[in-house]
């Protein structure tokens, strides 16, 4: 059996409408296109539908039955295919982000923003998770995208660089070496009051053997588990912190001063990532265009 949308568009036109001929007009079909149509459905259906007379059409009993279940069936069909046309579109959809606690305080809110304001039907869910949970999350499946920093990262997710930045320290404004001219080093701040990250932290890993090729060990005053929280002790003039380029300009403070670190300087990717062998949503690749927009504003 081999029923098609056409042949029951065309038996449920011809009922609304009292006959074939009104049909057609409505179809924009011949008069025997669309008589032809509703033969091929009872062909197929091994029944007639309607009773033709010269004047007039008259449903049959097994014709009344099949009218319910047909309309029933194109309006299911016609609203599918509008429902999948608005994500086509834009229209209507949802989309889950994941990134960090800080990039989802400092970078995330103004960029859903933007983005909603040009697509307001497709809603967006952000997670604040520790990069290990975003990793996990993404290869399974649970979200749609994750943003963050993914240094030797072995599992098979496709990685899209959004924004490079260097690494440099956030100095109370008051101190000396917030006001240096000269280019801040590694060493230049292992000897002062320093707030870092704590050992299970990848941050740490990265840090703590730069210090040491700068001939310096780096005693912390304050040990902390987000980075949030270390700029916020930094903000207090409490220390100095080592962060990426991006904290310094999206958290401007007149209480600290972000200062590139030198000797060497370190830069770092800020991927997008998604599932491998999995296409995006035409909302979330509407969003991965809308972040990458915010990140060339942010590099420029």
């Amino acid at each position: 059996m081999n029923i098609t949308l056409r042949q029951l568009r065309a038996f449920i036109e011809v009922v609304r409408s009292g006959g074939f001929t009104a049909a057609a007009r409505k179809l924009h079909l011949t008069q025997s296109a669309t008589s032809l149509l509703v033969r091929e459905l009872e062909t197929q259906l091994g029944v007639q539908l309607v009773d033709r007379t010269t004047r007039r059409i008259s449903l049959t009993d097994a014709g009344s039955e099949f009218l319910v279940n047909a309309e029933r069936i194109v309006a299911d069909v016609e609203q599918t295919i509008a429902n999948t046309q608005d994500l086509v579109m834009k229209r209507r959809g949802h989309i889950t982000v994941a990134t960090t606690p800080l990039l989802a305080a400092s970078f995330m809110p103004e960029t859903i923003a933007e983005f909603q304001a040009a697509h307001p039907g497709i809603s967006v869910r952000l997670a604040d998770w520790p990069t290990e949970q975003i990793l996990r999350a993404v290869q399974g499946g649970e979200v749609d995208l994750g943003f963050g920093v993914f240094p030797n990262v072995e599992v098979d997710l496709q990685r899209v660089p959004m924004l490079r930045h260097s690494l440099g320290a956030m100095v109370p404004a008051a101190w000396p070496l917030a006001k240096r001219r000269r280019n801040l080093t590694w060493a230049d701040i292992a000897d002062q009051p320093m707030i870092a990250m704590s050992h299970s932290s990848g941050f740490r890993t990265l840090t703590d053997p730069l210090f040491h090729e700068a001939g310096s060990s780096m005693k912390p005053r304050f040990e902390v588990g987000h980075l949030g929280t270390a700029v916020g002790l930094a903000d207090a003039g409490l220390g100095i912190t080592v962060v990426p380029a991006y904290v310094g300009s999206l958290l401007r403070s007149s209480r600290t001063r972000f200062r590139v670190l030198h000797d060497p300087v370190v830069h770092r990717n800020i991927e997008l990532i998604n599932r491998s062998g999995r296409s995006l949503s035409p909302g979330a690749a509407a969003f991965r265009d809308c972040l990458a927009a915010r990140c060339k504003t942010l590099q420029s």
